[in-house]
């Protein structure tokens, strides 16, 4: 009986070490799948994190994109209202202009109105007056009914003279010299008094300051047309050049304006010069 108690004795303990050997085994194996499991989950932590990290600087950078979207967008739209409002402003001034222009053709047409009638009462004057500056026509009874058509004259540096004179002339106007006008600030020479004394309406040319700020100057003839019935001028043209186009247009357009009393004149050369 004592020999088997030695026995497990004996036994007893290496079964011990061998199964404290797998338990370490074991402990161990654990262990290493433990710490893998743990390497494995931090891994995704951190993928996790940065793919979080990543999401939030894509929403930022989203936001700030849709930020600055809308401050182009209200800056346009703020152009967009301003352009509207000037384009506002400009059609009620553009109304308003077209309102004045339509006030001050109406007063020009008073204007031309009163003209009008005060050539008409200085004409009945001078109708009234000839019978009695002409004694002699009342004694040809064949010519009573005859009125010479209005002479066409050629007013020149020289004297007026008449290019086709009637059988008989009515008796000339004394006409007193005229001082040139004065055309910006610079005078412009002109042999036109006897023009202007049978004018009523005498603009002068307008020196352009393109031409004068050149020192450009030049002298020329300028043709005019008269319509006998009214005295305004229906054509201008220059029948000698002043040597400058604009020089040429600022004549024509000054000779243009001019009106000249009824009946006396059909056509007139005036020289001009700008100097």
């Amino acid at each position: 009986m004592v020999r088997p108690r030695s026995r497990i004795s004996a036994v007893t303990p290496r079964i011990i070490l061998v199964l404290s050997f797998l338990f370490l085994m074991i402990a161990a194996i654990f262990g290493l799948l433990r710490s893998y499991r743990m390497d494995v989950l931090r891994a995704d932590v951190a993928n996790a994190n940065a793919a979080r990290d990543a999401a939030e600087h894509r929403r930022v950078t989203q936001e700030t994109e849709l930020k600055t979207r809308e401050t182009a967008v209200a800056g346009e739209e703020a152009k967009i209202a301003e352009a509207e409002n000037k384009a506002a402003k400009a059609g009620a001034e553009l109304a308003q202009l077209q309102k004045e222009k339509t006030e001050l053709q109406t007063k020009l047409e008073e204007k031309q109105n009163e003209i009008d009638s005060l050539q008409k009462r200085i004409e009945e004057p001078a109708a009234a007056a000839k019978p009695s500056e002409r004694p002699g026509a009342a004694s040809t009874p064949g010519q009573q009914s005859i009125s010479p058509s209005p002479p066409s004259l050629e007013i020149k540096a020289e004297p007026v003279e008449e290019t086709t004179p009637p059988p008989r002339r009515p008796k000339r106007l004394k006409t007193a010299p005229v001082t040139p006008p004065q055309v910006a600030d610079r005078p412009a020479t002109m042999s036109i008094s006897s023009a202007k004394a049978l004018a009523i309406y005498t603009p002068p040319p307008n020196y352009p300051s393109e031409a004068r700020s050149q020192r450009i100057t030049g002298s020329g003839v300028c043709v005019v047309s008269v319509d006998p019935r009214n005295g305004s001028v229906t054509e201008a043209s220059m029948a000698q050049s002043t040597g400058d186009r604009r020089l040429d247009n600022a004549a024509i357009s000054a000779f243009r304006r001019w009106r000249f009393k009824p009946g006396t004149v059909s056509k007139v050369k005036i020289p001009i010069e700008f100097q």
